[in-house]
């Protein structure tokens, strides 16, 4: 029996029946020999507390050969962003320890992208984050911010592995460290200081790059993604959804989901600069030749008004409340409403008549809809607005509207 199980191993090693099977692990030495052979500006010295991280990386094969393929993709481009700014192009190797470059990455504190990027980092650095777009899960702005950061960061603290702890902790953390750890600048002095939710940062970081520069030596082969093999970038400048996108030009909306991870509930809003999105090559063309059609809405239900509303359209003896101005039928005809709702949130110099110009309304018609009692408007008041529904796209961009440009709108009778 013993010789039986001896050459049953014997075969598994010499054919392996899947993927597991040809990991080779590997031992504190070997790690601490290999990372000593990389010659790098960050510093990339073996510690016990790195291999816990590199054997993570060769418990869970599957996923380590998915993002060496997805290395192959997204590292020419962050190395191009980091000599740029002459910063060391094995930062790259930083991406993979945060988020697995994976775009959609998110934790529980807020950190959001390829680069967990925290807000207040996002804002500092001008990305925009709003209800329908997060610029931090935009692999080329995020990766240009974290590069400025890095060249920011570095600037104060003058050696990486406190760059990179600092940029998982806020440099306001990592000073505060520091002076615990009796002013030492050595990261290992400082370690047990860090908050336990970004204290790994560094040794991942380390972990990071030997697993992707030694994955062979450990039996693993990447798996390279189809999505990403070519794509093109289309200009938008109007309101569009995912769904008229794939509805038009037939792509699946977890396509366009994955090549535009920035835009929060698939839909692209309306700026003035517009937006790029990227579609797989063989659309880009398609989308241009159709452009007038994808912009056009899909059918869909008609969306009716409140309840009281709905009720006057059967009652042709009461006048419906948030349409007195419109024509008014004959008794024996179906009166039909062309209204839609949309809101205004007021901003900073807004006045009653004003708003009521923009979408060619009256003052009255906005207080009777908002039950005002005043003309007076508060700064970040959400306001409703009923207005002909076959302009409904150009009324909504009005709230994303600057100062200048809502005073171009000129008055219609």
């Amino acid at each position: 029996m013993k010789k039986l199980l001896l050459l049953l191993n014997l075969i598994g090693l010499l054919f392996p029946f899947n993927g597991n099977a040809q990991i080779k692990p590997g031992t504190e030495e070997q790690y601490q020999t290999r990372l000593s052979v990389l010659k790098s500006p960050v510093d990339l010295s073996y510690n016990p507390q790195v291999k816990k991280h590199i054997d993570a990386y060769l418990e869970n094969p599957e996923k380590t050969r998915e993002i060496i393929g997805m290395s192959k993709v997204y590292f020419p481009m962050i190395e191009k962003a980091l000599r740029v700014k002459n910063l060391p192009t094995d930062l790259k190797y930083f991406a993979v320890a945060l988020s697995e470059l994976d775009p959609l990455s998110q934790n529980p504190y807020g950190a959001t992208g390829m680069w967990m990027m925290m807000y207040n980092v996002s804002k500092m650095y001008k990305l925009k984050v709003n209800s329908f777009v997060d610029e931090r899960k935009d692999i080329r702005k995020s990766t240009a911010t974290a590069v400025t950061h890095f060249k920011d960061l570095f600037s104060i603290y003058k050696q990486w592995p406190l760059v990179i702890a600092s940029y998982a902790c806020s440099p306001v953390m990592l000073n505060k460290c520091i002076r615990m750890a009796g002013n030492s600048l050595y990261f290992w002095d400082v370690y047990p200081f860090i908050p336990e939710n970004t204290r790994e940062a560094y040794p991942r970081f380390v972990a990071a790059a030997y697993i992707m520069n030694y994955y062979k030596e450990h039996g693993i082969k990447p798996v390279y993604p189809d999505l990403f093999n070519e794509n093109d970038s289309v200009l938008v400048n109007k309101w569009l959804s995912f769904q008229q996108i794939s509805a038009t030009i037939d792509i699946p909306l977890e396509q366009l989901r994955k090549l535009n991870p920035v835009f929060k509930k698939d839909i692209i809003p309306y700026n003035v600069d517009g937006y790029w999105i990227y579609l797989p090559k063989t659309k880009g063309r398609l989308f241009e030749l159709l452009k007038d059609t994808v912009y056009n809405p899909l059918p869909k239900p008609t969306e009716f008004a409140p309840v009281a509303i709905q009720q006057a359209q059967t009652d042709t003896t009461k006048t419906p409340t948030p349409t007195e101005t419109a024509t008014q039928q004959a008794p024996n005809e179906t009166t039909k409403f062309d209204k839609k709702r949309v809101s205004y949130t007021v901003k900073k110099g807004d006045i009653l008549s004003d708003v009521a110009d923009w979408f060619d309304v009256t003052p009255k018609e906005i207080k009777s809809w908002n039950k005002l009692k005043s003309d007076k408007l508060k700064r970040g008041q959400k306001i409703t607005i009923w207005v002909k529904h076959s302009k409904t796209g150009y009324y909504k961009r009005i709230n994303s509207m600057s100062t200048q440009q809502k005073k171009k709108l000129k008055k219609k009778d």
